[in-house]
C-alpha cells in the first residue's frame, strides 16, 4: 500500500521547479529583448544621422525639401 504522508509534498514541489524554470526562461527573454532593442536603437540613430546630416548633396538626395537638397 502507497503511503499518503511520501507524496504529500509532490505537488509543491512541482509547481516550485515550473516557477523556476518560467522565471529563468523570462530572464534569457529580457536580457535578449534589451540586446535586441539596444541594437536597433543604435541602428537607427546611425541611419538617422546619416539622412539628416547638414551638408550638400550634389546629385542626389533623399529629402528635396532640406535646405541641402537640389532645389535650392
Amino acid at each position: 500500500m502507497i503511503s499518503i504522508h511520501k507524496s504529500s509534498g509532490q505537488a509543491l514541489v512541482e509547481y516550485l521547479l515550473v516557477l523556476v524554470f518560467l522565471i529563468i526562461l523570462t530572464m534569457r527573454l529580457t536580457t535578449n529583448f534589451t540586446g535586441f532593442m539596444r541594437d536597433s536603437v543604435g541602428n537607427l540613430g546611425h541611419v538617422l544621422s546619416l539622412n539628416l546630416s547638414v551638408g550638400v548633396c550634389p546629385r542626389e538626395c533623399y529629402f528635396g525639401s532640406y535646405k541641402n537638397g537640389p532645389n535650392q
